[in-house]
C-alpha cells in the first residue's frame, strides 16, 4: 500500500510546511495501515513515523479516526475522477472493466479496512468528518451511474431502473477487487475473472 498523492520525500524536512506536514502524516498512516490493519494505527504511531511530536497532529486530524476517514474520502474521490475521464465508448461491460485496476489499487490501499474501523469505532459515526465522508460517497456514486447511463446510451441500452442498481454494481466491483488483492487468483485466472464478471454485471443492469 503506497501513498499517491505528492509531496517531499520522507526524509525530507516538511517543518513550515503545513501542506507538507499534513501530508506526511497520511503517508505514515497508509503505511501503518499496510502493515497493521486498523487496530495498528494510533496517533503516536503515525507522529514517529512521520517524524513529528504526537501534538503536531492534532493541528490537523482530530484523532486516528479522522486520519483514516480523510484517507477513505481521499480514495474515493480519485476513484470518482478517474471514472469521470473515462471514455463512454467501450460499452457498460468495457467501462466496468477500466474502472477495476482503481477500484482494486484503492480497495488494497484502505477500502478493505473501512468494515474494521466501523466495528472498533462505531460511536464515532455521526461525527462531521463522517458526515463528508457519505457526501463524498454520494458523489462517487453519482459518478459511476452518469458513467453507466452515458456508456448503455452509447451502445444503444438503457439501465435498469432500480434504486439499488448502483450499489449492486459496487458491491460486485469491491469483490472483484478483494478477491485480486488477496491474490487468490494466477495468471490469466485474473483476466479471465474480470472479463467474465465485468460482463455479467453489465448484462444484468441493462434492459
Amino acid at each position: 500500500m503506497t501513498s499517491t498523492q505528492g509531496g517531499p520525500p520522507r526524509g525530507g524536512s516538511v517543518y513550515g510546511d503545513a501542506v507538507a506536514r499534513r501530508r506526511a502524516v497520511l503517508d505514515a498512516a497508509v503505511e501503518i495501515l499496510d502493515e497493521g490493519g486498523y487496530p495498528a494505527l494510533t496517533n503516536r504511531d503515525v507522529a514517529k513515523r512521520a517524524g513529528m511530536s504526537p501534538g503536531l497532529i492534532y493541528q490537523y486530524f482530530v484523532d486516528k479516526q479522522d486520519i483514516f476517514i480523510t484517507l477513505l474520502q481521499e480514495a474515493e474521490t480519485e476513484l470518482a475522477e478517474f471514472i469521470e475521464a473515462l471514455p463512454r465508448d467501450r460499452g457498460v461491460a468495457g467501462l466496468l472493466a477500466a474502472i477495476v485496476p482503481e477500484a482494486t489499487r484503492q480497495w488494497k490501499r484502505v477500502g478493505y479496512l473501512a468494515s474494521t474501523w466501523q466495528t472498533v469505532d462505531g460511536s464515532g459515526m455521526e461525527r462531521e468528518s463522517v458526515r463528508e465522508l457519505r457526501a463524498c460517497s454520494d458523489r462517487q456514486f453519482a459518478a459511476l451511474h452518469r458513467a453507466l447511463a452515458e456508456s448503455a446510451d452509447a451502445e444503444g441500452r438503457a439501465l435498469r431502473d432500480d434504486p439499488a442498481m448502483v450499489l449492486y454494481v459496487w458491491a460486485g466491483l469491491t469483490g472483484i477487487a478483494d478477491t485480486l488483492t488477496n491474490k487468490w487468483l494466477r495468471g490469466g485466472a485474473r483476466e479471465e475473472l474480470v472479463a467474465y464478471s465485468t460482463a455479467a454485471l453489465a448484462r444484468s443492469i441493462l434492459e
